[in-house]
């Protein structure tokens, strides 16, 4: 078997050796091949229905780990994109029922391209004159990525996602260490919101869903003005999903990821491979993000970049390592296919010491790598 350690893999024996056939898988020359393996699932342009997508990309999200990375691994060398990718592309191509011609390599511009990250209020909130600072973005553009870039002994973070269900994730005594807003918001005017999944049926949505974002944000703003020792980034798209009006936070430090919605989309199906799928299918299923509409997100954040871009305490900034991060991402998955452990330590090594990468890039290269190297060892 394989042991991870920081910077080395090493082979061992523990018992029977795990026999390299057993892991083996037949290498493919072209697409057809590929298409027919039925261990793997993979969209390509011959699709003409959106029920015909949407059974072979489930098909592909129910699919283990190791063949999810085989899958986007062939898609990726016959087709230029994985298979996330394909989805968005292919389900544009299906919705514009009068397209004469379809080029995979140049879908819908919206959906594709990014934009450059906005900071507003950046030097106030370093110098501590602000002292609460909220991130946005679409799910996946690396909120919490850019976030942890700026944490440091006298900053708390607190990702909106975990106001959701949170007696099932965090006891009274964890919510005190992860955060003392956090614990005194649920420990006073929250603590009606704090429930689990037994009991979510028996609070109206009105009563819990439509609130508890909103009590919080306003008990936030509130509480920082008294606790000007410490510093507070609050990310997550619950800010602009319910605040309509971007001028209630124009006292405080914004920042804006500019990862476009494609982008986002694929690094979440990346990262909610790794997640408990129960607690995932939960929180799916209450607040059912998958149904909301892409567009009426892309234009309320298009509503607080507005709001912000003129502003004279607002730079831009450009994501310059995003082709970087794609270019890497592919290469773990082509790394893994060729049951190369070596390389992916190469790559994530390479993410470790350049010093041109972002903080939040580098993050993200290296957690894919480890885990990458994790399933290799299964």
């Amino acid at each position: 078997m394989f042991i991870l350690m920081e910077n080395t893999l090493v082979n061992s024996k523990n018992g029977n050796d795990i026999m390299k056939e057993e892991k083996a898988m037949e290498k493919y020359t072209d697409l057809e091949q590929a298409v027919h393996d039925p261990s793997l699932a993979i969209i390509t342009e011959s699709i003409t229905t959106q029920r015909e997508l949407d059974r072979v990309f489930a098909r592909y999200n129910t699919l283990p780990k190791r063949q999810k990375r085989f899958s986007n691994y062939y898609s990726n060398e016959f087709l230029g994109h994985i298979v996330p990718e394909m989805y968005f592309i292919v389900k544009d191509k299906l919705r514009d029922e009068n397209a004469l011609f379809f080029d995979p390599q140049i879908p819908n511009e919206k959906y594709v391209v990014s934009e450059p990250d906005l900071y507003y209020k950046e030097d106030s909130f370093n110098s501590g004159d602000t002292n609460i600072c909220f991130i946005l973005g679409h799910s996946g553009s690396g909120k919490s990525m850019m976030a942890r870039t700026l944490e440091g002994d006298d900053i708390d973070h607190i990702e909106l996602d975990d106001l959701l269900l949170t007696r099932d994730h965090f006891t009274i005594d964890e919510l005190k260490d992860y955060s003392d807003m956090f614990y005194s918001f649920f420990n006073g005017e929250g603590a009606k919101y704090y429930i689990g999944v037994d009991e979510r049926d028996s609070i109206p949505k009105e009563d819990y869903e439509d609130k508890v974002f909103i009590d919080f944000v306003d008990f936030a703003m509130e509480y920082a003005k008294h606790h000007r020792e410490k510093k507070y980034i609050i990310d997550g798209i619950w800010i602009y999903l319910y605040f309509d009006d971007p001028s209630v936070f124009e006292d405080y430090a914004v920042f804006i990821k500019g990862t476009s919605f494609l982008k986002s989309k694929i690094r979440v199906m990346k990262r909610e491979m790794q997640r408990d799928k129960e607690a995932l299918q939960d929180r799916k299923q209450m607040f059912g993000r998958e149904a909301r509409n892409y567009l009426l997100d892309e234009d309320k954040i298009d509503s607080y970049r507005k709001f912000f871009s003129n502003c004279p305490d607002t730079v831009f900034r450009e994501e310059k390592d995003e082709n970087r991060i794609v270019n890497e991402l592919n290469s773990i998955d082509k790394c893994f296919v060729n049951d190369d452990a070596n390389g992916i330590i190469e790559i994530m090594n390479r993410a470790k010491e350049n010093a041109g990468l972002s903080g939040w890039s580098k993050q993200l290269i290296i957690h894919e790598c480890k885990t990458a190297l994790l399933e290799l060892c299964i």
